[in-house]
């Protein structure tokens, strides 16, 4: 991905106006540009118990163990290294020599945390097959610049290089057996560009699919709801942003941190949809998103705004797959999948009410019992995991 422009060094004034405008500009690009590293003050510092956590199943232990003592001796984490050198951070649920393997991709600005429901829910379901034998075994990884996963070099930050970091983690954590791949928002686009990069893994290796809140293209038109006149504003002062989040990282958390309460509002706007939302879940978004720095934000928002993996969807025919997405999720609208959809006739689609984009943390249930019927197609059709 080539650098951004050189942009002029802002003036002192400048400089304050972007101050004022860049968690705006910045929160209106994707999911996880509404993010603050206050969250992460608030839980260092207690403002945010491990208590208002309760929402979220693996969150309060999270505070002092990521997954807690027991459900620890079950898993094992490793790293995987890209092929630049950058180390990614895995985890995973379920006994090595399990019949199927289900690699989950998070999203922007996320980590592998996002998943938390879905690792509970599914871990468990799947822990045994006919009570005797595991069913199958859960991936997670942090994508490069997230999580506890390292940081590339900025021309790194691309969708053609997450496809490659996702191809590392198939070839190092799963050499052998079917694969499901399961992604979230830039997650989604993750698998495509896997698609696009190694189509003749679909129908052999991978054999099923999900597609969650994401898009094949067309995200710079995006408006998230907002009205035509602060759209403009997004679109004439996000090139300043970005020039702020790269260069001047120190200048965006600092307004960050002006606008913590602002922000806060939007993240829970632009994530979430039901009236009754728990703010448990708000904080945990918040949380886990604090930790991605400004400029990793900033580098990789042109490889999604420039994203087209429309011709990228063709391998995806070749197996079950499932797309997915809130009735009102305002980051990814849900035409974007009816797009997808389109492109994939055969694919399940559902739509979930009183859903947004972070619809895996919001409805969790509905989630879990899509990908579970995901799964038992796949299962049907691969006589080594009946």
């Amino acid at each position: 991905m080539a650098r951004a422009p050189q942009l002029p060094h802002p003036s002192a004034h400048t400089v304050g106006v972007v101050g004022a405008l860049v968690g705006l500009a910045a929160a209106g690009t994707a999911a996880g540009v509404a993010l603050t590293r206050i969250a992460r003050r608030r839980l260092d510092v207690g403002g945010l118990r491990p208590a208002d956590l309760a929402a979220v199943p693996d969150a309060e232990l999270r505070a002092n163990d990521p997954l807690g003592a027991e459900a620890r001796r079950a898993d094992r984490t490793a790293v995987v290294r890209a092929d630049d050198g950058v180390l990614l951070n895995v985890e995973e649920v379920g006994p090595p020599d399990a019949p199927l393997t289900v690699v989950f991709v998070h999203g922007y600005t996320l980590s592998m945390g996002s998943w938390a429901f879905q690792r509970r829910t599914l871990g468990a379901q799947l822990a045994t097959a006919n009570g005797h034998r595991p069913a199958a075994r859960l991936v997670f990884y942090d994508q490069r610049g997230h999580g506890g996963s390292g940081r590339g070099p900025s021309e790194h930050s691309t969708i053609e290089q997450l496809a490659c970091d996702l191809a590392a983690v198939l070839e190092a954590r799963v050499p052998r057996g079917p694969i499901v791949l399961v992604g979230h928002s830039m997650g989604g686009m993750t698998v495509m560009g896997l698609a696009a990069e190694r189509p003749e893994l679909f129908g052999t290796r991978v054999v099923g699919a999900a597609l969650l809140s994401t898009s094949s293209g067309n995200l710079a038109d995006l408006t998230f709801g907002l009205p035509e006149f602060l759209t403009r504003v997004r679109a004439a002062v996000l090139p300043i942003a970005a020039w702020t989040m790269r260069r001047r990282p120190a200048i965006a958390e600092g307004t960050r941190r002006a606008a913590a309460d602002l922000i806060s509002v939007v993240t829970r706007s632009l994530s979430f949809a039901s009236p009754d939302v728990d703010p448990a879940l708000v904080h945990y978004v918040d949380a886990m998103i604090a930790g991605t720095p400004v400029d990793v934000i900033a580098e990789f928002y042109p490889a999604l705004a420039g994203l087209d993996e429309t011709g990228a969807l063709e391998p995806l025919r070749r197996v079950p797959t499932l797309v997915l997405t809130g009735d009102a999720d305002r980051m990814i609208p849900k035409e974007h999948s009816e797009l997808i959809v389109e492109r994939l006739p055969d694919a399940e689609f559902v739509v979930v009410p009183e859903a947004g984009h972070m619809v895996l943390l919001e409805k969790p249930d509905v989630v879990d019992e899509a990908l579970t019927g995901l799964l038992r197609r796949v299962a049907a059709a691969q006589p080594a995991v009946r």
